[in-house]
């Protein structure tokens, strides 16, 4: 049976052709946007990984309404069950240009909590910070490779204060002294800095972004962050399990915009499978009479005309995913120049995709195959 579907598809090379052609674009757009999607979910997935052991505490309005300071740190840490809290402080690494996604950025944390924040993360090249190390940085190793930098070189950072009705912007040359290992997480695109260095460069005060609070290795998270939020007034908690819902509930919403105008795009491919096939079935009226006349059921008729149909989604999948992969690698390494990547082919992806294409071919041939099989072998030999 599968000769014989083989031997149909290669009669119409053409037609057949740009019917593949068609399921390929769809399952290519597929890819690339899925791609991006994938690359988020990974992204935020190992960013959680690395401080699931922490609670998140937030100013009440969020990061653009009231200001955490180190009296709220202190507080955090006199709480029953915190075994530690310290501040965490965020700002672009440049104001006046900001990358997609938000680009590099500049993380200050206190040099002794550098251990707890990266937890297991290692050292490509040079050392962690120690207190005293003033404008010293450690590097993400997106931000190394994209100013193709190494441990005793420098780094300009620049800062943008509000000065009446203008602002000024303010740079400094900051010495790294280590590069950190590839995370996957958004501390490759990290430039940390002292905490105390980046509350006086970005002239902050004693204001952090949030705090990072450990819980004691016997107590709930989940109560401890409740507890916290009742304690300490005009903040807003995150569990870890709460975090990562709430991060999970976002890139669903995401996923599905990324995803959505590729997905038309391969029905749209689909289409133009059920109109191959109804073409095809239109030709082959008499053939499937005869075959019929000559003893071949009803199901032999099926299960031939959606082989086919399945088959030239299966190829337009396969294409697809291979015009996909080829340019997102592409893109990746291009984007890996400019210190970030935003693609990731992962093995479900290609699964989903394949399956998806192979899926489509099968549905969009499902009714010319049940036209053709439910032909009557006398009317079909007459059919001119």
């Amino acid at each position: 049976m599968f000769d014989l579907i083989l031997r149909n598809l290669t009669q119409r090379k053409l037609r057949t052709g740009l019917t593949i052609f068609g399921i390929a674009l769809g399952i290519f757009a597929v890819i690339v946007m899925g791609g991006m999607s994938e690359h988020f979910n990974l992204t935020f997935d190992r960013s959680i990984s690395l401080t699931a052991d922490k609670i998140r505490v937030l100013p009440e309005g969020g990061f653009f309404g009231s200001t955490l300071n180190e009296s709220k740190v202190r507080e955090v840490r006199r709480i029953p069950g915190v075994s530690d809290a310290y501040g965490f402080f965020q700002a672009p690494l440049d104001p006046e240009s900001l990358g997609f996604f938000g680009g590099d950025m500049v993380i200050g944390l206190p040099p002794d909590k550098l251990g707890s924040a990266l937890r297991d993360t290692k050292l490509t090249r040079g050392r962690l910070l120690v207190s005293g190390d003033g404008y010293r940085t450690v590097l993400g190793s997106n931000v190394a490779r994209e100013f193709d930098l190494d441990a005793g070189d420098e780094i300009e950072i620049k800062s943008k204060r509000a000065l009446r009705a203008t602002s000024i912007t303010h740079s400094r040359n900051f010495t790294v002294v280590g590069i950190m290992e590839y995370t996957g997480s958004f501390f490759d695109n990290g430039v940390i800095i002292p905490l105390d260095t980046a509350q006086k460069f970005y002239d902050r005060g004693d204001t952090v972004s949030l705090i990072l609070a450990v819980p004691d290795p016997d107590t709930d998270p989940e109560d401890l962050a409740k507890r916290i939020e009742l304690s300490v007034e005009r903040v807003i908690t995150f569990s870890p399990s709460q975090l990562r819902k709430q991060i999970e509930q976002s890139l669903i919403i995401f996923s599905l915009i990324t995803i959505s105008a590729a997905v038309l795009a391969a029905i749209i491919g689909g289409l133009s499978v059920m109109n191959t096939m109804l073409m095809s079935v239109s030709e082959r009226t008499k053939e499937f009479g005869l075959m019929k006349a000559l003893g071949a059921e009803t199901r032999d008729i099926l299960f031939m005309t959606m082989g086919e149909a399945a088959l030239i989604g299966m190829l337009g999948g396969i294409f697809g995913i291979i015009g996909g992969s080829a340019l997102v690698f592409y893109l990746n390494s291009y984007l890996e120049s400019q210190g970030t990547v935003l693609f990731a082919i992962t093995p479900r992806l290609i699964v989903i995709a394949i399956a998806f294409a192979t899926l489509l071919g099968i549905l969009s041939g499902t009714y010319p195959a049940y036209r053709a099989a439910k032909m009557s072998p006398m009317e079909a030999l007459r059919y001119e």
